[in-house]
């Protein structure tokens, strides 16, 4: 029925309709395209309760809190530090060199992977927090 409908139209008709689906079948492409490419791509980002509570880990995931004090343990650039959201502590251990802004009791986010036998995540990354107030250096003459 819509082949009929589309032999009655005029050229100029026709030529916008294809066009049309065209467009719309690009877009939709473009589309399903990019959402694949993001689903391989997305970081969760949980708390130490929340990182708890999952029974399936995804491969890699953000664990965002506070660093607890006095639990930083570092040697040759091997470091173990514990991270809290005041309910739950979870052992974080990361090997390289630390963000400069990283310390005790200041909000950090560790990229990596949680596993769940030995109860330990493994950081390849750590992103340190800060304080959403801009301080510029000061100036010495």
């Amino acid at each position: 029925m819509a082949f009929v409908e589309l032999k009655k139209m005029s050229p100029k008709a026709k030529q916008r309709t294809i066009r049309l689906v065209l467009i719309l079948s690009l877009g939709t492409g473009i589309c399903l395209f990019l959402v694949g490419a993001l689903r391989e791509n997305i970081v969760y980002f949980k708390t130490p309760s929340e990182l708890l509570v999952l029974t399936n880990h995804p491969k890699k995931l953000r664990l965002g809190g506070l660093v607890v004090k006095g639990t930083v343990h570092s040697k040759n650039s091997q470091h173990n530090f514990m991270v809290t959201d005041q309910k739950t502590t979870i052992l974080v251990m990361y090997s390289g060199r630390l963000p400069d802004l990283f310390r005790e009791n200041q909000g950090i986010v560790a990229i990596g992977n949680y596993n769940d036998s030995k109860k330990v995540f493994t950081a390849t990354q750590l992103l340190a927090k800060h304080d959403q107030y801009y301080r510029p250096p000061k100036i010495t003459y």
